[in-house]
Order: C-alpha cells, then structure tokens, then sequence
C-alpha cells in the first residue's frame, strides 16, 4: 500500500480543492494525485456532494487530471498568474455539457435540488460538478483570487484583506522567515 497522503483544505471551496491538488515543494511543481490510489484518496476526503463513485480507474484518473489542469490554468489566470487559453475554456465548458444538470425544487420550501439530465455515470456526474464550481469562480466577480506566493504553497485561495499574499499563517511564517534568511546573507 502506498503513502497516505494528507490532504490541505485551503477554503472549503471545491473549485479551489480541485485545483490545489498541485503543490510547490520550493519552486518546483509537484503532482498529488499520480495514481488511482491518489485519486480515490482524494476523492473519499474531499467535501464533494454526492452521488460519487465508489470506485475509480485509470480511464477517470486521465479524465480527473485533463479537467484539473485546464481548471487549475484558467483559476491561475484569473489570478493574475498566467494566460487564458480558450482550449481550457472549451475543456471546461464540453465537461459541463456532456453532463448537464437542472435545478429542481426540494422537499423543503425554500430548497433546490441539482438533477443530471439523464443517466450519467457518477465519476462523469462529478466531474461535470467540479467544472461548474470552477465555472462559478471564474464567472463571478473574483478580484479576491489569489495565488500563495510563500515558497513551498503556491496554492489559490481567496484574500480575506486586499493585502494579503498568502493562504494562511503558516505560509505567511515561513515566507517571513525566508525573507529573513535571504536579507541576512545577501
């Protein structure tokens, strides 16, 4: 069995989860979700709305990785780090429409439900929902996006102050210290 692999929940945003499955280890990029095992990981821990699959294959590991990184560019870009790329908008948006939903009442007054036009398989029905939460960032007006700029994160997140550069007081700590470090021997 592999390494269990522990997963940061930045904002509670899926959008921003999905996309913060690439990690900076210093400068560097790295890929969380490498295999199968990843993904299901991924999947069982992340706050997503049902129904989801109980199982995944190499099929949907592409499938995951393709919409992550057409997401993960286009958030970037919206960020101010990157360039739009309309293949990443076509990525996004054929997701959205080989799974199409509606919004139909609850039980409860008051309350909406989202229902997949037909009969989708749950990773596609996922997938879908993960574009549209990418869709909602990138259509509402987000001059909070932000990427942490502390070495080592590299993670979107939205400001809480228009000031603020990293995702939270860890990141925020060790960039101070790097800063440090670098003005006391240069």
């Amino acid at each position: 069995m592999g390494i269990e692999l522990t997963w940061a929940w930045l904002e509670g945003y899926p959008s921003l989860d999905f996309a913060n499955t690439v990690i900076r280890r210093g400068w560097t990029e790295h890929e969380l979700v490498t295999s199968v095992d990843d993904l299901e990981s991924w999947l069982h821990a992340a706050a997503l709305p049902a129904p989801r699959p109980t199982t995944v294959d190499e099929n949907d590991l592409r499938a995951f990785l393709h919409l992550r990184d057409a997401a993960l560019r286009l958030l970037r870009a919206a960020a101010g780090h990157g360039t739009w790329h309309e293949s990443d908008v076509r990525t996004l948006n054929e997701t959205l429409l080989g799974t199409p939903e509606v919004m139909v009442l609850g039980e409860e007054p008051g309350s909406l439900v989202s229902r997949a036009v037909g009969s989708p398989a749950p990773f596609t029905l996922l997938l879908a929902r993960l574009a549209a939460a990418v869709r909602d960032v990138l259509a509402g007006p987000r001059a909070d996006l932000a990427l942490c700029d502390a070495p080592g994160c590299g993670q979107l997140f939205f400001q809480r102050r228009t000031n603020q550069a990293w995702c939270g007081p860890a990141c925020g700590n060790r960039a101070r210290v790097a800063r440090h470090h670098t003005a006391g021997h240069g």
